[in-house]
């Protein structure tokens, strides 16, 4: 092999190595094979943050009754800082995971007055 070939035979291998990476470990819409990080917009992102929030705190209301009052006050400050958030969202998603949020608190204030 010509010696001047072999940086850009080295680029091409290491693009691939590179390319493969990418469709094996990165996150991939199973239809195209494409990867989805590249697709990812900041509000995307942000979009992302509010509900990966919404599901730790709304996932807890199955465990509610073994919280603690701090637990439960802690969970139920969390609802009211994701108010605002959920309210600032296009309509059905914000009637949706309004409404989902109104109940998840609503129950943790029912556990967290029954503690009392």
């Amino acid at each position: 092999m010509n010696n001047d070939k072999l940086p850009k035979v080295l680029y091409q291998v290491g693009a691939a190595i590179l390319v493969s990476f990418v469709f094996i470990a990165l996150p991939t819409d199973h239809d195209t094979g494409i990867s989805l990080l590249c697709f990812v917009k900041p509000s995307q992102a942000a979009e992302e943050s509010w509900k990966q929030e919404f599901n730790a705190v709304c996932s807890q209301t199955n465990d509610s009754m073994s919280l603690s009052r701090e637990e439960l006050q802690l969970l139920i400050v969390r609802c009211e800082k994701l108010k605002p958030v959920i309210e600032g969202q296009e309509e059905t998603t914000r009637k949706v995971y309004g409404k989902r949020l109104e109940m998840c608190k609503n129950l943790l204030v029912f556990v967290l007055e029954t503690k009392k």
